[in-house]
């Protein structure tokens, strides 16, 4: 992810290095080479028998090529019996979020503190995010447009995951006053790129029905009808370290600016 997108890390930073193999193996592997394999020889030599030495060649390399590469992938795999940290699982066990899916082994959720703002007024949008994966990721998240939150364009940033760390991403958001009451959201897009390798995923983590490539949020909130005293988002945005692998403990008194 290169560009003019910032790379934010979280505070503090969380020291966890990468670890377990770097390509991911495991059944669906094992399925891919014995089904690929099969067919690189089967079909190969039906269609060489068959008077078609061409393209039984081509149906040997591309099928062979498909196995050669899922057989690597194990052997990566074997020949790493580290010892993974377990993960903290903050978002779904201690925050006790409902986490429907995960990003490339991602899991997010996204809300607005306080989801019941009155226009004119300053709110925040809270992207909680945790890796589940041994090694880092780089979650991207797309937030807007919505010109009456102020995002006249979308709002893209990178946030930068340790293995098994779990943070939250604060923007300060400002209301307009033109803004009719009611119910409103705001769309939220999030990707994942995986810098390092895919990993393996940590003991504890949760398993889910899906793991996607792109999540998409529609963080709702609420315009109430009372009147309040025009007020411009005057914090700057902040990325937290709600957990890392690396110790015993989250550190959830990070939370405590949502106690305001």
């Amino acid at each position: 992810m290169t560009g003019s997108i910032p790379l934010l890390e979280a505070s503090p930073p969380d020291p966890t290095p990468d670890a377990g193999p770097k390509y991911r193996g495991g059944p669906f592997a094992y399925f891919i080479a014995l089904t690929f394999g099969l067919t690189a020889l089967g079909g190969g030599l039906l269609l060489v028998q068959s008077g078609r030495p061409a393209w039984g060649v081509a149906c040997l390399v591309v099928f062979g090529a498909v196995a050669a590469r899922s057989i690597a992938c194990l052997v990566e795999h074997f020949r790493h019996p580290t010892s993974l940290p377990r993960l903290h699982a903050v978002l779904g066990d201690v925050l006790a979020f409902r986490i429907r899916s995960t990003c490339r082994d991602v899991a997010a959720t996204v809300f607005f503190d306080s989801d019941k703002p009155a226009a004119g007024s300053a709110t925040r949008l809270l992207c909680f995010v945790e890796n589940y994966a041994s090694r880092q990721r780089v979650a991207r998240f797309r937030i807007g447009p919505h010109p009456a939150l102020g995002l006249a364009a979308a709002h893209v940033v990178d946030l930068h995951l340790a293995a098994g760390q779990a943070a939250v991403y604060v923007r300060p958001l400002s209301v307009a006053a033109a803004l009719a009451p009611g119910e409103h959201d705001l769309p939220v897009t999030l990707q994942v790129q995986k810098p390092t390798g895919t990993g393996v995923r940590l003991p504890g983590s949760r398993r889910h029905l899906y793991d996607l490539w792109t999540v998409h949020f529609a963080a709702p909130f609420t315009v109430s009808d009372i009147a309040a005293q025009p007020s411009a988002a005057s914090e700057p945005p902040r990325f937290l370290t709600l957990a890392s692998a690396s110790e015993k403990q989250p550190r959830l008194d990070a939370l405590q600016f949502l106690a305001r």
